[in-house]
This record gives structure tokens, C-alpha cells and sequence, in this order.
């Protein structure tokens, strides 16, 4: 047998070889898993393999999928592989406390059936048929959870959702939460400006989030919270009575926890009349912070060039992206790693958020634990710079870096005094307790915008059903720190699962540099763009005039042909500005593409290249040679 023959048969042996093994180990190796990305991003966490063995009885979960009606959607196919061998960890993570059905409903049979009875939505595809694509859960005592269709565009918080519906399938009796609010979070009426009528709002999604997981019943100013709330959750405190602010006192001092959010501006309390910057939008728990030892000044506001969102100013056929100071992105750099609430999150909009700090001439105050904070170059601004109508340009122009960074949310801990040592007035007769027995745990959030919709999701309509799409973890922030305080920690390292996606931290750094050096000059060529416009339309006008016998001289003719001139050189300057605040991000990208599609593909080129030549000069040198 020759050279090539043999080359041959090599060849076919291999190839035959690779079918086998990959066949084999599809049939024997389905278990086996090696997860090889960066954070293990298909590996279960363990939060989720303990919430897979937390039921005390059998929970089962039965996954619809209609194959048929997928067939040639790829998409769909795989993503529905995703979730099938997602389920497969969870069964076996559970030591048989998870079971898992598959169930492939086909038209007009009796699967297809429970699958409508048990709620899932279907999905009408192209060939007539319809797509079953979701998941029943079921307990011991008949408590029903069900995902109605699996999202593609929720991929990422795939695990998360089946990590929660087993966990309220383990835990089918709900914790309490009470909810102190100044704000319509569970909907209301509002005034709309074009009918000048009420009309109702819906429930914030912030709310319905909360009781998927736990019974929130709606306080209103009580005077002694209930003796079966776990946590309680305080939000836009306004005008609180004595009697309600000293219910939670005694509260916290029982040991009972607190999620406090409170605001030196809330943009969302919706005064009728009232511009954004005046007084009155503003809550707190002065007298009880007083006590602990904390303060929020009023009317007080962070401001951070750093985290600083951008927000699109100017008209809609020229818009100018602008950082806006007092609305804040926050990000790695602001949030704890520390902290089980903050530690897997990836970012938070806050809006015009307070400042939390020690209060100056108290002794004994609670511990102050940042959660989340500015940058070291961050400051404050008063609430009143906002004037009627914010202005991100005029903020950053007048913004000037501080030294410190400045805490936005923080837990406070340690033995507490109460802020009521003589009990309310008029509660003769009250004993109540002076100072707590053993460490509060209280989080406070000086910031009630967050929680609002715009802040952190977009709702989507799909075959009817309300889908939330996530575009920050503000709501994964809040079910966090219930989770926390109430204890239970399992889902905390689940719910802020994300991709892997980095931010772009060099280039927001390079246009946070090129806004500060080119505004201010952009400024001054929009003014004078501004001038010699309306020196022209003055002259224009009187050129209009002239069949009235105003005639124009040589003189304001030439006055017009030189401020024509002017605007257009003035226009070219602006683009030529505009342009060099993209010029350095522009460069950037293409080095980065250049090593990406070039560079790196040539290295790898010209080493095979020499490793090759390096074999050949080895294989030709003479056998006598290498021995000397």
C-alpha cells in the first residue's frame, strides 16, 4: 500500500471516528456538562441549586413545546433546547424534589387542550397551527404557577424565572409586606393635560413585581403597623402623622425591617400647578433619621459627571446627546461588590437623588454601610438649579467636581434609640420600647424616582399577555433587598443575572472629557450662529418693506451678503466641533477594528508561516549535520 493510500484510509478513519464518538456521546453523555464561559453563564448558580432542593415535597413542572409547529424556525428550536436542558439541571440539581414532564401538544388533541385549560397563550404560526411554548408548575397542595410562553427576548433572565416559580411552588405561603406610600404605586388617577380630565393609571410594574413573590397589603397612615408584616417598605413620606411615624419607630425597634425610599426632589409626585424644581416634591423621616443618626438635606441634590446619563436636547432634526448631572447610570463604579443585594447587579438609573450622610452632633448613631455611591468627582447641586425647565447644558456648564464620593443608598445597623422616648403626643399611657433590643436592619434609598416605570422597564404586548422588559436592575434592586432583609438569600444571586457584555468604560470616559472641553465652545458658536440670524432677519425685514419705500443702501446689502457668509462659516465651525467630539471615540474604533479583521489574523498568519518554514529548514537539514 503507497503513501497516498494509506493518507486516504487515515483520512476516512478519522472522519468515521469523529461521527462515532459525537454519536455515542450524544446517546450516553446527555448528563455531562463543561461550561467554559466567562462567569460559568449556563451553569446553574448556587442559589438556584438551592432553591431546586428547598420544596419539601415533589413539585412537578410540565414544559409545553409544539415541535412541529416550530419546525424550521431555528430560533425557536434552540431556544427551546435552552430551556428543556435548563429544566434537565434543575430535575437533577434537585435530588428528585423537581420533577420534570415534556409534553408536545399537537393540533386538536387533548394536550393541547390542558395546555389552553392551564393558561399558556399560544402562538399562530405561518403554516395555519398553533406554537405551545411554556411551562405549568404544580405542588403537593395544587398551587398553580405557570410561565404562558417563553420570550426569546428574556433569555437572560431565563433562570431567574424558573428559579422563582419553583421557589413560590416551595414556599406557596407568602411573606408579608407592608406598604406605606405617598405615591400611586398601585395605580390611581391623574389629570390629563389635553382633556383636563382624570384618568386612571395603572399599578406601577415595581408592585406587581412584588406580589408575584409576597402578600403587600397597602397601609394607610396606621397608627401601629401589623404585627405580621415581615417587612415594611416606605415610600415619598409626606405629611406622615405623629402616631404613623411612631408606629414605625416602635417597629424598627422590634426588630422589624425597613426598606425606606425617600426624596429631596421626586419627579414623579405630580403636583398640579408646580414646576419641577419647587418646593414641595420633597419626603423624609427627619424626626426618626434624627434618632439614628442620619441625615438627607433637603432640597439637596448629587450630581455626578461621571455616571451621568445622557438625555437628547435641541429639535428633532438636529439632537445633541448631553450628559445630564442629576440623572445617574449607575454602574460598577457605584455599586457595592460587597453587598448581596448590590453584588451581581450591573446598573441602576437613579433620578435627582438625595445625599445620605452622618448627622453632625449625634452620638451614638446607627452604622452607615454605602450600597450604592457616587464617584469620587461627584458634588451637589440645590434643587432650585433645575429652575422651571431643566437645562443639561446649563448644569454642566456650572458643575464643578468634588473630592468625595457621596452615598445614595445605604444600610444603617446597630442598637437604636427611639426617636419618640416619651411616645407620641397624645398617646398618654403608651409604653413603648426606648431603644431596641438587639440591631435594626434598616435600608434607606434616597430616591423614590427609581421605582417608577420609565426608570427601569419597557412593557411589551405579546399575543395579549404584558410582557416587562428589562432595561435596568432597579426592580431587581428593590426584590433584592426584600429578599434580604426577610432572609431569604437564595434568589438574590439568581435575579441579576445578565449577559456578558462589558461597558464601553474607556469610551465614556474619552466623551465625558470632550463634552467638557468642547460645550463651552459650542456655546459660544451657537450664540453667535443665534446674532447674526437674527441681524439678518432684521435686515431681511426691512428688505421686505421696500415696496413701502423703505429702501435698503449698498451699504445693508453688503451688511447681508457678509452675515450670510457668517452663518454659513459659523454652521461649518459647529460641525467641525461636533465632529472632533467623535474624532478620538471614531479613532478608537478603528484600531479596534483594524486589530480585530487585520491584525490579529495576520499575526496568526505569519506565525504558521514561520512555524512552517521552521519545520521545513528542520526536515531538510542533512542527519550528518544534526549529529555534529
Amino acid at each position: 500500500m503507497n503513501r497516498n493510500v494509506q493518507i486516504v484510509v487515515l483520512l476516512a478513519v478519522l472522519v468515521a471516528g469523529f461521527f462515532a464518538v459525537n454519536l455515542i456521546a450524544g446517546r450516553l453523555l446527555t448528563g455531562l456538562r463543561l461550561d467554559a464561559t466567562e462567569g460559568r453563564v449556563y451553569t446553574l448558580t448556587a442559589g438556584s441549586r438551592a432553591v431546586a432542593k428547598s420544596p419539601d415535597e415533589p413539585v412537578t413542572l410540565t414544559f409545553y413545546f409544539s415541535s412541529a409547529a416550530a419546525r424550521g424556525q431555528p430560533d425557536l428550536e434552540s431556544y427551546a433546547r435552552r430551556v428543556r436542558e435548563l429544566l434537565g439541571e434543575y430535575a437533577r440539581a434537585s435530588g428528585g424534589k423537581v420533577v420534570v414532564k415534556v409534553v408536545d401538544p399537537e393540533p386538536y388533541a387533548e394536550a393541547e387542550d390542558d395546555a389552553v385549560k392551564a393558561g399558556l397563550a399560544g402562538l399562530p404560526m405561518p403554516s395555519g397551527v398553533t406554537l405551545y411554548f411554556g411551562l405549568v408548575g404544580v405542588n403537593s397542595v395544587e398551587t398553580r404557577e405557570v410561565i404562558p410562553f417563553f420570550d426569546m427576548r428574556k433569555e437572560r433572565f431565563l433562570e431567574y424565572d424558573l428559579s422563582r416559580l419553583i421557589y413560590a411552588l416551595a414556599n406557596p405561603k407568602k411573606r408579608v409586606v407592608g406598604l406605606l406610600s405617598g405615591l400611586p404605586l398601585e395605580g390611581g388617577f391623574a389629570m390629563d393635560p389635553r382633556t383636563r380630565q382624570p384618568t386612571q393609571t395603572p399599578p406601577w410594574r415595581i408592585v406587581e413585581e412584588m406580589k408575584t413573590l409576597y402578600d403587600v397589603r397597602t397601609l394607610d397612615q396606621p397608627d401601629e403597623i401589623p404585627a405580621d408584616v415581615d417587612v415594611l417598605v416606605v415610600v415619598h413620606p409626606k405629611e406622615l402623622k405623629e402616631r404613623t411615624q411612631y408606629a414605625i419607630d416602635q417597629f424598627v425597634l422590634r426588630g422589624g425591617r425597613l426598606l425606606a425610599f425617600i426624596d429631596p426632589l421626586c419627579e414623579n409626585d405630580q403636583v398640579p400647578g408646580m414646576a419641577v424644581a419647587d418646593g414641595g416634591r420633597g419626603s423624609n423621616l427627619t424626626r426618626l433619621m434624627d434618632a439614628w443618626g442620619v441625615e438627607m438635606p433637603a432640597e439637596t441634590l448629587a450630581a455626578d459627571d461621571t455616571l451621568a446619563l445622557r438625555v437628547y436636547v435641541g429639535s428633532q432634526q438636529n439632537p445633541e446627546a448631553v450628559p445630564y448631572v442629576v440623572w445617574l447610570g449607575c454602574d460598577d463604579r457605584a455599586l457595592s461588590k460587597d453587598d448581596a443585594i448590590t453584588g451581581s447587579l450591573k446598573q441602576m438609573i437613579l433620578g435627582t437623588a438625595g445625599v445620605i450622610r452622618a448627622k453632625e452632633g449625634v452620638s451614638g448613631g446607627l452604622t452607615i454601610t454605602p450600597i450604592i455611591q457616587t464617584t469620587a468627582t461627584a458634588t451637589t447641586l440645590p434643587a432650585s438649579a433645575l429652575g422651571l425647565q431643566p437645562d443639561p447644558k446649563a448644569l454642566m456648564k456650572q458643575y464643578t467636581p468634588g473630592k468625595a464620593a457621596l452615598t445614595l443608598t445605604a444600610r444603617l445597623h446597630g442598637k437604636a434609640k427611639s426617636a419618640f422616648p416619651e411616645g407620641p403626643a397624645g398617646g398618654a399611657g403608651v409604653a413603648g420600647l426606648r431603644e431596641s433590643a438587639g440591631d435594626v436592619n434598616v435600608i434607606l434609598v434616597a430616591d423614590c424616582d427609581l421605582l417608577s416605570d420609565a426608570m427601569w422597564v419597557r412593557i411589551d404586548n405579546f399575543l395579549g399577555q404584558r410582557f416587562a422588559r428589562k432595561v435596568s436592575d432597579n426592580g431587581d434592586f428593590v426584590l433584592s433587598a426584600l429578599d434580604n432583609l426577610m432572609g431569604s438569600a437564595d434568589l438574590i444571586a439568581v435575579r441579576a443575572r445578565r449577559d456578558t457584555n462589558r461597558p464601553f468604560t474607556v469610551v465614556e470616559e474619552m466623551r465625558r472629557k470632550a463634552d467638557k472641553a468642547y460645550l463651552a465652545e459650542l456655546d459660544v458658536l451657537e450664540a453667535k450662529e443665534r446674532d447674526a440670524t437674527e441681524r439678518l432677519r432684521a435686515l431681511q425685514a426691512k428688505r421686505d418693506d421696500a415696496d413701502k419705500g423703505v429702501l435698503l443702501t449698498p451699504e445693508q446689502q453688503a451688511e447681508i451678503t457678509k452675515l450670510r457668509a457668517e452663518q454659513v462659516a459659523t454652521r461649518k465651525s459647529i460641525r467641525e466641533v461636533k465632529r472632533r467630539l467623535r474624532a478620538d471615540i471614531d479613532t478608537l474604533g478603528a484600531q479596534l477594528k483594524f486589530i480585530n479583521v487585520a491584525l490579529v489574523p495576520l499575526l496568526v498568519a505569519v506565525f504558521a508561516v514561520g512555524l512552517g518554514l521552521a519545520r521545513r529548514v528542520r526536515r531538510a537539514r542533512p542527519a550528518g549535520g544534526a549529529a555534529a
